[in-house]
């Protein structure tokens, strides 16, 4: 190697160094004049800093379809062409969306008295995708959760088929509670009677068994709310139970009236007289009373009871046979209220307070009148018929289909 060699050599490793020292000069004086010249206010974007470009409806339906299918949505009918414009994936995307948070409503509801009160908007802040917040605003309940996970456990091991969907029949169901207001929520289920109160975070307030009705007087499903909470109720005997069991028994006995603290009323409320009434001429057609049962007690509703928003004369109470509770197994064998174990309980729950004593069933005052309490605030019921459900453990149960609501379901499908 000569000596011209060796200098070009270093003249180009000094000119290489010049380049390099140069553009990173440039490079920091291109970021240095960003920083000086931000907005008041506004943070510098550091050098690293990349923007995420905004997913698109197509890739977001396609997120949310993998969430609803593993939360038992039947997703087929939300699927999009691929050809479809941007702007049909969307409104597929929004129903998709509603219907991961408010479900559909369930087929076997007798009686809705309850106001939806549902946030269309949320289903379209979708720019970012399928976003963390949003699947925790679709899944705040505890039970709910638990129950998602034993679908999708039963799912992998090829379980039964009626099982799931029973499964995804309540999954619906506690979606479709999400459709309405209030921080506190009763829940009578059928199959398992039981009630339980939740509140908005999914936390358990109250579990307690309940009677309903039996299968030939069955309890009706419902959407409901309590109005008033009453301490020591008459019970105004449905009309039914009048002409069917209690005339019956009148005109065998008259007496009856007395043994069971009856009073017998006439269409202007006024109190009548057994004596003076001709019970052998009593027939169904043309018993013109109505009766009525005093307090105490002996009152077939006990010692409270909760007026539900309904025409079909359905409530919660107490029962005067708290007994039955434990001397029996079976827990569906009303007329087709809802007789609740724990009254006092679920009554300070509705009114947030220590209306009632602990000991009010046992140290209750005979000779009382009604005493009706205004409830605080709105309180949401639902009535339903859930085959399979979560128990206060989180273990998953498969109940008894006492009324055979599951088997007809099951034939017309």
């Amino acid at each position: 190697m000569n000596v011209n060699d060796t200098d070009k050599r270093k003249v180009g490793l000094i000119a290489g160094g010049l380049t390099a020292l140069i553009a990173l000069l440039a490079t920091v004086w291109y970021f240095t004049s960003r920083q000086d010249t931000a907005e008041p206010g506004q943070a510098a974007q550091p050098i690293d800093h990349i923007t995420q470009p905004a997913l698109t409806s197509a890739q977001t339906l396609r997120q949310v379809t993998l969430f609803a299918d593993s939360i038992g949505i039947d997703t087929a009918r939300f699927s999009a062409d691929p050809q479809a414009s941007d702007a049909a994936v969307r409104a597929r995307l929004t129903r998709l969306l509603l219907t991961v948070r408010y479900g559909d409503k369930p087929a076997r509801i007798a009686f809705q008295g309850l106001k939806p009160a549902i946030d269309s908007a949320w289903a379209t802040q979708t720019d970012a995708g399928f976003t963390d917040a949003m699947r925790t605003d679709v899944t705040p309940v505890v039970a709910y959760r638990q129950l998602i996970g034993h679908y999708n456990r039963l799912r992998q091991r090829n379980a039964r088929a009626d099982s799931l969907r029973q499964i995804r029949q309540t999954l619906n169901y506690h979606r479709y509670m999400n459709r309405f207001a209030g921080d506190r929520i009763a829940l009578v289920n059928i199959p398992a009677a039981e009630l339980t109160v939740f509140d908005r975070r999914g936390a358990r307030l109250l579990s307690t068994p309940v009677i309903v009705g039996r299968p030939d007087r069955k309890t009706p499903t419902m959407t409901t709310s309590v109005q008033t909470v009453v301490a020591y109720p008459y019970w105004n005997v449905p009309e039914s139970i009048t002409l069917d069991e209690m005339l019956p028994r009148l005109k065998r006995d008259p007496t009856y009236v007395y043994n069971e603290n009856l009073h017998i009323l006439d269409g202007k409320g006024n109190e009548i007289d057994p004596e003076e009434i001709d019970w052998d001429g009593m027939t169904t057609s043309n018993f013109p009373y109505r009766i009525r049962q005093g307090t105490g007690d002996d009152n077939a509703l006990g010692l409270v009871k909760f007026v539900l928003n309904n025409p079909l004369a359905i409530y919660l109470h107490d029962t005067n046979r708290r007994d039955l509770f434990t001397a029996s197994a079976n827990r569906w064998r009303s007329h087709g209220c809802v007789r609740v174990k724990k009254p006092v309980e679920l009554a300070n729950i509705v009114m947030r307070r220590e209306a009632l004593p602990p000991d009010f069933l046992t140290a209750y005052r005979a000779d009382q009148r009604p005493k009706p309490m205004a409830i605080p605030k709105p309180f949401p019921v639902f009535i339903a018929y859930n085959i399979a459900d979560v128990d206060s453990t989180g273990q998953l149960r498969f109940y008894k289909d006492v009324y055979g609501f599951d088997k007809k379901a099951e034939a017309a499908m």
